[in-house]
C-alpha cells in the first residue's frame, strides 16, 4: 500500500518538461484545405510542404485552430513547418497566430505560394516585396502589418486561352506543366537547407539564377 508520503516522494522525482527552443524559422506553405482543392495550382504551397515533409518523413505535431505544424530540428536548426488551416483568403490568421505563438519577428517568417509571374517550373525567392494579386500574401501582410518577411514563389505560369484567373489557379495543371513544378519543387528542400545554413543573401544568389 503506497502511503501520502510515498506519492509525494515519487511526483517530486519527475523531471520538469523543458521549455520548447525558440525555432529560427517558421515556413508557411499556403493553399486551400480540402480535397476539392488539393491538386489546384493555387495549392502549390502546399504541394512544397508536403514534399519536404516526405523526404524527411516529418508529421505535424501541432494542430492548432488555423493551422498545422511540425517543430522540431532540421538542417541542425530549430524549425517549424506548416500550412494554414483556413482557406487562402484568410492565411493570415493562421500566420498571425504562428508568429505569436512561438514569438519571433516576421523576418524569421518565409511563406511559399504560388505565382503566375512565373513560369512552371521556376522559383524566385526574396527577401520582401508585396502581395501582388495574391490573396494569400494579402492577407499575411494585412494581419502581421509588414510585407518585410521571406518568401519563395512558385511558378505556375498563366493560362493561354480564355480562361480567367480565379478559373486558372482553382484547375489543375496539364500533365507538362506538373512535371515541371514537381523538378521545381525538389529544389525546395535544399534552398531550406541553404537559408538555414548560408542565410537567405547567399542562397538567393544560386536559387534565383537555377
Amino acid at each position: 500500500m503506497i502511503i501520502p508520503v510515498d506519492i509525494k516522494h515519487l511526483i517530486s522525482r519527475i523531471p520538469k518538461r523543458e521549455k520548447l527552443t525558440l525555432p529560427e524559422l517558421i515556413v508557411v506553405g499556403l493553399g486551400n484545405p480540402g480535397i476539392k482543392y488539393i491538386n489546384t495550382r493555387h495549392n502549390a504551397g502546399f504541394w512544397a510542404i508536403k514534399t519536404i515533409s516526405d523526404l524527411h518523413k516529418l508529421e505535424f505535431n501541432s494542430n492548432k485552430r488555423t493551422y498545422k505544424a511540425w517543430e522540431g530540428d532540421l538542417f541542425g536548426h530549430g524549425i517549424v513547418i506548416s500550412k494554414p488551416k483556413t482557406y487562402m483568403n484568410d492565411s493570415g490568421l493562421a500566420v498571425m497566430a504562428l508568429l505569436k505563438k512561438y514569438k519571433i519577428s516576421s523576418s524569421q517568417l518565409m511563406v511559399i505560394y504560388d505565382d503566375m509571374d512565373i513560369s512552371p517550373g521556376r522559383l524566385k525567392l526574396k527577401n520582401s516585396g508585396g502581395p501582388g494579386g495574391h490573396n494569400g500574401m494579402k492577407s499575411i501582410i494585412d494581419h502581421i502589418g509588414t510585407n518585410d518577411f521571406p518568401r519563395l514563389r512558385i511558378g505556375i505560369g498563366r493560362p493561354n486561352d480564355s480562361s480567367d484567373n480565379t478559373s486558372y489557379v482553382l484547375s489543375q495543371p496539364h500533365s507538362d506543366e506538373l512535371t515541371q513544378i514537381a523538378k521545381a519543387l525538389e529544389k525546395t528542400d535544399e534552398i531550406l537547407s541553404g537559408i538555414m545554413s548560408d542565410g537567405i543573401d547567399t542562397t538567393m544568389e544560386w536559387a534565383n539564377r537555377s
